[in-house]
């Protein structure tokens, strides 16, 4: 404020200009502002010196006076606001920035442990950052890879290959790093595939060569079983729970063709449907106290998930697949069912050929049915549930998990990385990818 207009004020009215002029100042307000500010007071301060009567034109003046300085102080804050930068967090608080699902996979936060692949008659590993894979096999001792199956623990991988038509039996750790041999250039015959029993004791083989003979190895290497079946066997059997017999795809001079279950010690044969079609069609829950089946009706027209719970002999479809009729040869086929760790989601590939498969994810408690990804096959959920790996136009992508549900829109996957060429070309079919279970 002009130090002219200052002196003109009454001695009562100068300490509150004054106050308002230093505030001016420190605030660095605009000339215009000032101008305006002094405009104002003036007028107030004519108003006030004119003669006027009774006890409400006393009061008016400093009513007045108030009314300006709110407003003045009021428009100053604001300016200080809109001018002022942002302030920095408080001391001591931190915000956490957002990490993208790929970031977590990549730093071990997720989908701990490496995602093992069978490719081209070769097998990998992912590398640690999973960007990658690596092979296994790169002497070739193993031969031409044909399966392999993550010990329960997680802490071996047990790898079928052959050579010259003579199987060969490895076992790795869960680096893959140490490559020991179980059994190599055997006259077992063309070896096709292996699992695990529940314990972890016992692997189990069978041989195209002799489709009615499997046989079982003790974990530890010490002790090999031959056991002849009256059925052959047309996939890789699974042990039931408590190891006394397996189960599998496959065909009995009486029964017929189906899902199969044999004892072990009698060879006593059942029938669990004969409408199970399929490889890689049946799985048993991780407690063991259900059974999951993929039956091809065709009369209905219908692909049906079957939940058999071993308790009661109940069961139930919990999910069904419309399949053309009539379709015949072309009908579609089923693979790689298998269970999430906790027991509450299944997952499988259903599918005429490699670009017209899609992969599925099923509540097990029937609730709902999910296509996760079209023009997709072997698809793997990881330890802790929150990954689904799966292979798409030569490529092996990861699904976040964790916000997957019936009602969800589906997110977009990440690319891991292209397959590796392998040792020659082999079907879709054979692609596997297996998470190791739990940790080492």
């Amino acid at each position: 404020m002009n130090k002219d207009l200052l002196s003109q004020l009454s001695a009562d009215d100068q300490p509150v200009a004054s106050t308002l002029r230093s505030a001016a100042e420190d605030m660095q307000v605009s000339s215009a502002f000032q101008w305006d500010l002094e405009t104002q007071l003036m007028e107030k301060y004519k108003a006030k010196s004119e003669p006027v009567q009774g006890w409400t034109t006393k009061i008016i003046p400093a009513l007045g006076w108030v009314v300006l300085v709110v407003g003045i102080v009021v428009l100053l804050n604001q300016t200080i606001r809109s001018v002022a930068p942002p302030q920095p967090p408080a001391a001591g608080v931190t915000s956490v920035p957002d990490i993208s699902f790929e970031a977590k996979v990549q730093g071990g936060n997720i989908c701990e442990g490496p995602l093992a692949l069978a490719h081209n008659f070769s097998v990998y590993l992912t590398n640690q950052d999973k960007t990658g894979f690596e092979m296994l096999d790169e002497q070739k001792t193993i031969g031409e890879l044909r399966s392999f199956a993550w010990s329960p623990d997680g802490r071996q991988l047990a790898i079928v290959g052959n050579t010259t038509g003579r199987g060969n039996i490895y076992l790795t750790n869960s680096t893959g790093n140490l490559l020991q041999p179980v059994l190599t250039n055997s006259e077992l015959g063309y070896l096709i595939g292996t699992s695990w029993s529940q314990d972890g004791k016992l692997l189990l083989m069978w041989s195209v060569q002799n489709n009615k003979v499997v046989y079982l190895l003790n974990a530890n290497r010490i002790g090999f079983l031959e056991r002849d079946l009256p059925v052959q066997i047309f996939e890789t059997p699974q042990f039931t729970p408590g190891h006394e017999s397996i189960m599998f795809y496959g065909a009995d001079s009486s029964l017929g063709d189906g899902l199969l279950q044999t004892m072990l010690n009698s060879s006593r044969t059942t029938m669990i449907s004969d409408l199970v079609e399929d490889e890689g069609s049946f799985a048993w829950s991780p407690d063991g106290l259900r059974l999951v089946y993929i039956e091809m009706d065709r009369s209905l027209g219908e692909a049906n998930l079957v939940a058999y719970k071993v308790d009661t002999g109940d069961k139930v479809v919990i999910a069904s697949i419309p399949i053309a009729k009539g379709s015949g040869s072309s009908i579609p086929s089923s693979a790689n069912l298998s269970w999430s760790p906790d027991g509450k989601t299944l997952v499988f590939d259903f599918g005429k050929g490699m670009t017209d498969r899609a992969i599925y994810l099923v509540s097990a408690d029937g609730m709902g049915l999910v296509k996760v990804a079209d023009s997709a096959h072997a698809p793997a959920i990881s330890a802790d549930g929150k990954c689904l790996a799966f292979i798409r136009d030569k490529q092996v992508f990861l699904l976040d998990l964790t916000s997957v549900s019936a009602t969800s829109t589906i997110g977009t996957p990440v690319l891991l990385a292209d397959l590796p060429p392998g040792r020659s070309i082999a079907g879709f079919q054979l692609d596997k990818l297996q998470w190791r279970p739990g940790r080492p």
